[in-house]
């Protein structure tokens, strides 16, 4: 029942929030340059209540003390996690996450791939990136499939070709002279949340092996 007030007031915060910003934006007429501050505005706004309407309990620190990105681990699990700590909930949330952030990716490929406008120099990188995230998806459903059989270990191993993946879509765009890849910020969220993900799932691996020969 908490969760749902705690959800309900973000909510209807938010939708407040960007009402009265776009409210002032019909009144005040701003020129191009200022919208994107007010959007940022937003965005950071919107981040911060969340992270306080959803505050990462002891355990999800706990959890994700050994990841890549702590913070963003304990931002990204703590909105799904409500009474008792599940490890293996938690690592789901993280990989559904990783699995959402490689679907943008992969819908902006598509579409820049679409486009007659995109730059033919960038054309082959794309088409390369194209197919890592097919892979990429494909990987990361057949892991949670695993996950759900509670076999961490093939899981943990399964989806450790993620980030061999995404690097392989970077290397394009950095040997493919005077283009820059146009998703990098994307990139890099696939790589923290993926990070995670392995970081976490090692740390069980490690703990199983360390209980059986004790």
């Amino acid at each position: 029942m908490g969760f749902n007030k705690s959800l309900l007031l973000a909510i209807v915060s938010l939708s407040s929030l960007f009402l009265s910003t776009h409210a002032n934006i019909g009144a005040l007429s701003p020129s191009q340059s200022q919208i994107p501050t007010i959007d940022t505005n937003i965005l950071n706004l919107a981040s911060n209540l969340i992270r306080r309407t959803f505050k990462a309990s002891p355990e999800i620190l706990e959890f994700c003390k050994g990841t890549e990105n702590p913070t963003l681990c304990s931002e990204t699990i703590a909105p799904h996690i409500q009474g008792p700590f599940d490890p293996i909930k938690a690592l789901e949330v993280e990989m559904k996450a990783t699995l959402n952030q490689s679907l943008k990716v992969t819908e902006f490929i598509s579409d820049a791939l679409a486009n007659p406008n995109t730059d033919k120099r960038a054309r082959g990188a794309l088409s390369i990136c194209k197919s890592q995230y097919k892979s990429i998806k494909g990987t990361i459903k057949e892991a949670l499939e695993l996950l759900e059989q509670q076999n961490v270990v093939d899981a943990y191993y399964k989806f450790s070709s993620v980030l061999s993946d995404q690097s392989t879509c970077e290397d394009a765009f950095a040997e493919s002279p005077g283009v820059t890849i146009p998703f990098a910020e994307d990139s890099i969220g696939v790589l923290d949340l993926g990070g995670n993900c392995l970081a976490i799932m090692d740390g069980m691996v490690t703990s199983r092996v360390h209980s059986l020969l004790v």
